[in-house]
């Protein structure tokens, strides 16, 4: 009998919380707040923050914070509690609130409030200024700039023009991409992909932490004009796709040069994830000095700048110089197709141009459309412009489907780029001009950012890129 009043009083409080209202079992089971132990700025990315907590609950943390003057706000993503928290993305000279958040009951539970002060820009890029007219469709756009202390930076602005993240490498830094694994990779060197000069892609995490340099191994010198690595379906790194490069003498006499021009000419390599390095294209096996239709602009024959994957795996790349974009088989070698150039196989239809040339960023679209940055030095007048081809492989056309110029238009004598957004709209470059435009498809302009890297000085990047999240990979 006293069993079983004890089992009865034992009982009563747990049938009253189950029997009543179901906020009085959450109450009771809701982890207690989570308070923040320390908040430091990132050593590689000071717009970042490493926030410690005392977590040792909840099953997801995040950090929601929010600038003094309500101006600025945002979250992590939701995270175990197994290590602190990165921050990304603040505005450089704010103070934020910021609270930890655990999940209970898929609803977020606020920590106390701890206050943070992001660190100022260094002199170099306090000096830089992006000023749009209109606006970016969202995410974040992505460049290498320099800076007037003589350092290169990898710098991501907002959709309106706000930098929130930078990375100092120290020295000149070229191509910049966000990779699919989330990590960014920059070239770091003096190398411009036809001089004798050394560099290294140097990959970084979000928070701006170096992980690995990347080299044309088997080539004298890396190109810096392109890294794209490729993952396996579960996210392992399978292969670094990119130019290798060293010099050989031609004979250029009948162009108007030398017996013996010494020139750069390149290779695209792919180095699987063991080192293993295979060719895909060695330029002296496939070109001659009457393919270079630029020949005394650029000490170099073939002069690659883009690679990608076409939908069927077969990698896309783009020289400019040849003014050819080639698509080659990676296990055989043997080209596809030529698109362009002294070796085109293609008509172009229902373009007024009649093709493009000296082009940059060739780009294969979800629709297996090929995107392309036209810089336009055989055109009259001599103007650049985004152009999409469809591509029939078998009748070997080009149909040009879409095309944007600037108005008035421009004159991008090099580099430059071009990227279909998953919106549909396309930012296009125009680096030499410092501008980057993002249009619709019906060619109306949604906004267009001017780069300077001090007042009245126009930043000149290789390439403007957009992405869409600081902390992992989405296509923009």
């Amino acid at each position: 009998m006293r069993w079983a009043k004890f089992v009865y009083v034992l009982a009563a409080p747990i049938l009253y919380a189950c029997s009543g209202d179901g906020n009085v079992l959450s109450v009771l089971r809701a982890p207690p707040p989570v308070p923040i132990q320390a908040i430091q700025a990132l050593p590689h990315n000071p717009l970042g923050a490493l926030v410690q907590h005392e977590a040792n609950g909840p099953s997801q943390i995040r950090v929601a914070y929010a600038a003094t003057d309500h101006s600025d706000s945002g979250f992590t993503p939701w995270q175990s509690p197994d290590s602190s928290v990165v921050v990304l993305g603040l505005e450089a000279g704010r103070t934020y609130t910021m609270r930890v958040q655990s999940l209970f009951d898929d609803q977020p539970i606020d920590g106390p409030a701890s206050e943070y002060h992001a660190p100022p820009l260094p002199a170099a890029l306090d000096q830089v200024s992006i000023k749009l007219v209109g606006a970016f469709s969202g995410g974040y756009s992505m460049s290498p700039i320099a800076g007037l202390d003589g350092h290169g930076y990898l710098i991501i602005f907002d959709s309106l023009g706000t930098i929130r993240w930078y990375r100092d490498f120290g020295t000149q830094v070229f191509e910049t991409t966000q990779q699919e694994d989330g990590r960014f990779t920059a070239f770091v060197g003096q190398s411009d992909g036809f001089n004798m000069s050394a560099g290294a892609y140097v990959e970084v995490t979000s928070t701006g932490d170096s992980v690995r340099a990347v080299t044309a191994v088997g080539s004298p010198y890396t190109d810096p004009h392109e890294l794209l690595e490729s993952f396996d379906k579960q996210g392992n790194r399978r292969a670094d796709y990119l130019f290798g490069y060293d010099f050989r003498a031609f004979d250029r006499t009948a162009i108007g040069g030398g017996p013996s021009d010494t020139i750069a000419v390149h290779q695209v390599l792919r180095i699987n994830a063991a080192g293993t390095v295979d060719t895909l294209i060695s330029g002296f096996e496939h070109w001659s000095v009457t393919d270079d239709v630029a020949p005394f602009l650029i000490a170099d024959l073939d002069h690659p700048n883009s690679i990608d994957f076409d939908l069927d795996g077969q990698v896309i790349v783009s020289f400019r110089d040849l003014s050819s974009v080639v698509k080659v088989n990676r296990r055989t070698h043997a080209f596809d197709w030529v698109l362009g150039g002294t070796h085109n196989q293609f008509t172009f239809l229902d373009d007024p141009l009649g093709g493009f040339d000296s082009q940059h960023t060739a780009r294969v679209l979800p629709n297996g459309h090929l995107l392309i940055f036209d810089n336009g030095w055989a055109h009259s007048p001599q103007a650049s412009r985004a152009v999409e081809y469809a591509l029939d492989t078998t009748r070997k056309t080009a149909t040009m489907v879409w095309q944007y110029s600037a108005s008035p238009p421009i004159f991008n004598a090099f580099t430059g780029s071009a990227q279909r957004l998953a919106n549909g709209n396309t930012l296009v470059a125009f680096t030499l001009s410092g501008i980057v435009d993002e249009v619709r498809a019906d060619g109306t302009l949604v906004g267009r950012a001017t780069l300077e890297s001090a007042p009245g000085r126009i930043a000149t990047p290789y390439r403007v890129t957009r992405i869409r999240s600081l902390y992992s990979y989405a296509r923009p």
